[in-house]
């Protein structure tokens, strides 16, 4: 492209009705901009030339100002569980990660919503790479038609979960509008339930993001059940305490069938005891849940540990004995570093 030469409209991260308002789309049917959006999203067509139900004058007319973002991982390790964690560079060298997790009845894509992340957990290896930007809408559905690539269809990626790098409400517009493309229907056709938006506790974005109506889940990450402990792990508790969350949490009125899921994180010593189990038990009869329990992923120069089995079954006893649906995640990757709370990037290769 030359100085006098506009530069290419993005079509990857636009809805059909963005598209239909570009001016390659003047007198033509809006059906032509759902047409190019399922091209791109559902067929994985980034080459104009191959939308062949599209007239040559519109072919060469979006060739000529428009373009398909895609960006292929750079790297791509395998576990010996079958996931495979992807790796993508940024246009300035930083790097950041996706992670397919392959099943029988479903796939599951990780995927992270910045490079780095600002709320510094100090159980998470992500903050200990502090924040360089967040992701664009394009770069955050990248991963999914990345991933999709790996799998033979007719599988492709069912689940996706907000829940790799980075805090995804604290990227609150280009999460939304990543999550509007990736549960279209005439795109990449994500179910909105098995769409899962996970936050450490930004409560005021939490009641915003439900209000957009998406369907998407929410997922609350959760450490320990008191301010004390949590605080000391946890510094975006000083902003919003676990009262504050319990409380928005109540208040929050989901649509039919949705429930919150709770992710806590069971980490020896910090909230694993019966009496955070009885606790985390009250906080979750107060709004419609389900509990995941993670237990803590061990990484380089971590100090934290994993609870033993016995602290980790006797804490979901006291949660099924309370009659709630919990389970006890089985962390997937762990050999690659691609478990709840391992990933790292943001190395710059310059």
């Amino acid at each position: 492209m030359n100085s006098n030469e506009s530069p290419r409209i993005e079509l990857i991260d636009l809805l059909p009705e963005e598209i239909g308002g570009l001016p390659a789309f003047v007198d033509e049917q809006p059906y032509r901009a759902r047409q190019v959006f399922s091209w791109i999203h559902d067929a994985k067509v980034r080459d104009f030339d191959g939308m062949t139900n599209l007239s040559l004058a519109m072919r060469t007319r979006l060739k000529e100002t428009c373009s398909v973002f895609r960006r292929d991982p750079v790297q791509i390790q395998e576990s010996v569980d079958g996931s495979k964690k992807l790796i993508f560079l940024t246009d300035e060298g930083f790097s950041y990660s996706a992670v397919l997790m392959p099943g029988l009845e479903r796939n599951t894509l990780c995927i992270s919503s910045q490079v780095g992340c600002r709320m510094n957990c100090a159980f998470c290896m992500t903050a200990t790479l502090g924040f360089k930007r967040n992701l664009s809408a394009a770069e955050i559905v990248g991963q999914i038609h990345a991933a999709a690539t790996l799998l033979v269809p007719p599988s492709r990626v069912s689940n996706v979960v907000f829940m790799g790098m980075g805090e995804p409400l604290d990227n609150y517009d280009n999460v939304l509008r990543a999550v509007r493309l990736a549960t279209h229907r005439e795109g990449l056709k994500v179910a909105p339930r098995r769409t899962t938006i996970s936050t450490v506790g930004l409560i005021d974005r939490v009641a915003a993001f439900v209000n957009e109506n998406t369907g998407a889940s929410i997922a609350i990450s959760l450490c320990a059940t008191t301010d004390e402990a949590r605080n000391r792990v946890v510094p975006q508790g000083r902003r919003f305490g676990i009262d504050d969350i319990v409380s928005g949490l109540a208040g929050i009125r989901l649509a039919h069938g949705h429930v919150f899921t709770i992710e806590y994180s069971l980490i020896k010593g910090v909230g694993d005891s019966p009496a955070d189990a009885r606790r985390l038990s009250a906080m979750a009869a107060r709004f419609p849940s389900k509990i995941n329990l993670i237990p803590f992923n061990p990484w380089p120069g971590c100090h934290f540990e994993r609870p033993d089995d016995a602290t980790i079954e006797a804490f979901r006893e006291i949660l099924e004995r309370k009659h709630h649906t919990v389970t006890v995640r089985i962390s997937r990757g762990q050999d690659i570093g691609a478990a709840c709370g391992q990933l790292d990037g943001c190395k710059s290769t310059g």
